[in-house]
């Protein structure tokens, strides 16, 4: 006789306990239950996606309620990753470029909608009309990496200044204001235009910021001629798995993608954004209102819009949320913080995988934000619906930790499509919870967590291309 699984609990000496009143970071009483729930995702998405470490650190009401990381910092020595390791942060960097920028606002030393050339009077006149708004929002014109590129990670540069010549006085590719077109180059003219206008290197500026604001060493500036000890190795996913590769310079673009951090340090970073955008209104106003082309309409997508630097989007809860990724080769990075709810997320990883990584930091986040408890699981049968194909199997839970097997239909090919290796996954692991908002199931995939949220064991996505992925629970005997 089969029944459905309804949100109670799967025996009687179970007793669930909310990860948001219970998480503790003091490593003398361990993880915390949170943390422990952390840790088990982050170990299956290592084997899922073959990204040999990850570090995630989330904060709440300014404090670190939780710090944990998973697989390896150097596969080669066997070196685990640890809540200390760094990682590269990528473009998160520009989240630290951009608040440094928006403090000189807040101090009246900058106008962010005053031509740069005011401040940078020597730098190339086909430049000076841009604003510092348009640098930050990719309005600028500048273009994004090119084929002229080729050079700039070999050399190094002591200031933003001297990285301008990267520049190499390209032209626009359309007038400023008028079109989005991300670019890292508009981060390296954004960091020497903060040289020029505190007269101090960045070299200096980073540290001293970054020690003001949070008291930490981190984010601070990548050296790959002087590496921290505590620094992971870098990676790339290939067929035969994850192969080292060399460090590359940054030092052309500091504020673009040269920043290196723990994942704490980050998480504790977008804290202090928090704390100090809600005590200091213009500071918030500044980073997070969209900003308008010239014609009046929001710089924005189906995704996100764009502020001073900081994205601007909600989470699959309608939650507002404030956040920027990265990607370069050997890291992939998010930080994204939760205004209304006080809580920051830094997620970071040592390969640049390909990755929904805002939906997995949401996820994540989600489980605290939400009061999530764990939703036991026994034996089990699954049920698979995709664009007209049924896929059925049967399986035994560890606790909330289940295997969908499914190499057949279109959307589990898909996923498979991506961050390739020999061993395509056949058994996605899931795992339930109950929240406040009802049933939720987390899906590790080759991509991330996806989240789906669910009523009477039926959990279901929109999985792309007008066509949805849904998933059934059913207690068997």
């Amino acid at each position: 006789m089969k029944k459905h699984i309804f949100i109670l609990l799967a025996c009687m000496t179970y007793m669930p306990i909310s990860f948001a009143n219970t998480a503790n970071v003091n490593p003398s009483k361990g993880l915390s239950p949170y943390e422990k729930e952390l840790t088990k995702l982050l170990n299956s998405l290592n084997t899922v996606t073959g990204v040999p470490g990850f570090s995630v650190a989330v904060t709440h009401k300014g404090k670190l309620v939780a710090s944990v990381a998973t697989g390896f910092a150097d596969v080669k020595n066997q070196q685990p990753a640890t809540p200390d390791t760094t990682f590269r942060l990528a473009s998160v960097s520009k989240l630290i470029g951009a608040t440094m920028l928006a403090e000189l606002v807040t101090l009246e030393q900058l106008d962010p909608d005053l031509g740069i050339g005011h401040y940078y009077p020597e730098l190339n006149s086909k430049y000076h009309h841009i604003t510092v708004r348009q640098l930050l929002s990719h309005t600028s014109g500048l273009p994004h990496y090119q084929v002229k590129d080729f050079d700039i990670y070999d050399q190094h540069f002591t200031s933003a200044v001297a990285a301008v010549k990267t520049l190499k006085n390209r032209d626009l590719l359309s007038r400023a204001g008028s079109e989005y077109l991300y670019s890292t180059h508009g981060y390296t003219l954004a960091g020497a235009l903060y040289e020029k206008i505190t007269k101090q290197p960045l070299s200096q500026a980073v540290k001293n910021f970054v020690a003001r604001w949070t008291d930490k060493t981190t984010p601070a500036i990548e050296n790959i001629n002087a590496l921290s000890p505590s620094s992971s190795k870098l990676y790339e996913l290939t067929r035969d798995g994850a192969e080292p590769i060399a460090f590359g310079e940054k030092s052309y673009s500091v504020f673009g993608a040269g920043l290196f951090a723990s994942a704490s340090d980050l998480a504790l970073f977008g804290a202090k954004v928090l704390e100090k955008s809600q005590n200091e209104s213009p500071l918030g106003q500044l980073l997070f209102t969209p900003t308008k082309f010239l014609n009046g309409d929001l710089v924005s997508n189906d995704r996100f819009a764009v502020g001073f630097g900081w994205r601007i989007s909600t989470d699959a809860q309608g939650r507002t949320v404030y956040h920027h990724a990265g990607a370069t080769p050997g890291a992939r990075s998010i930080l994204a913080i939760f205004p209304e709810q006080e809580v920051s997320i830094a997620f970071l990883s040592n390969s640049s995988w390909i990755s929904s990584i805002d939906k997995l930091a949401f996820a994540l986040a989600g489980l605290y934000i939400d009061n999530a408890t764990l939703d036991p699981k026994n034996n089990i049968k699954i049920e698979v619906k995709n664009k007209g194909q049924q896929v059925s199997s049967h399986t035994s839970c560890q606790v909330n930790m289940c295997y969908l097997t499914d190499n057949t239909t279109d959307y589990a090919n898909w996923l498979n499509t991506f961050n390739t290796s020999n061993n395509p996954i056949k058994q996605w692991p899931l795992f339930t919870y109950s929240t406040k908002h009802g049933q939720r199931l987390l899906m590790v995939t080759k991509i991330g967590i996806t989240s789906f949220e669910g009523k009477n064991n039926v959990f279901e996505i929109d999985a792309g291309k007008h066509q949805t992925y849904s998933i059934q629970l059913t207690e068997t005997q």
